[in-house]
């Protein structure tokens, strides 16, 4: 068999033409689980890694505790704490996700704030000061397509009841 140029450039077209159709395939979108999951999981990487924007870009301009504290609030507060330093570990435990509709879960999780550089939540509690909180809440998904948190209310919680 020859080789020839003609060949060499239908066989390229062929092979750009099966990646194009791989890459603009359409892709399942999450679960209304996964997908609120997810963004737990990227906001709680967001405040270890003291970015706040990535923290808040997973909250809503509509959001709302049962406290009365607003987006605006819980910003002050955020960065007042992610930034001076004192949280060095966020590990999150018992993400539980229900879907509600949807656009709606609910959800409750547990978030371990320790000062360690401990990577395992594990080795947290030798060698840490500990606050642990829980927090539940409403995500919704809103008209951009993103999933934020629409309502939450927080509970801090007593070293016995992390074991």
């Amino acid at each position: 068999m020859v080789v020839t140029r003609s060949r060499v450039v239908s066989g390229m077209a062929a092979l750009l033409a099966a990646g194009l159709v791989l890459f603009l395939w359409p892709r399942e979108e999450p679960g209304v689980k996964d997908a609120v999951t997810r963004r737990i999981i990227a906001m709680t990487r967001s405040a270890e890694e003291k970015d706040v924007g990535g923290v808040m870009e997973g909250v809503s301009e509509r959001f709302k505790t049962t406290d009365g504290w607003s987006r605006q609030d819980v910003h002050r507060i955020l960065a007042a704490q992610v930034l001076r330093g004192q949280w060095v570990r966020i590990f999150t435990t018992d993400i539980q996700v229900h879907e509600v509709t949807p656009t709606q879960a609910d959800f409750e999780a547990r978030f371990i704030f320790g000062r360690s550089q401990a990577d395992k939540l594990e080795d947290l509690a030798r060698d840490s000061v500990l606050n642990a909180y829980s927090i539940e809440g409403v995500f919704e998904k809103e008209a951009d397509g993103e999933w934020r948190v629409m309502k939450a209310k927080q509970r801090r919680l007593d070293p016995s009841e992390l074991l």
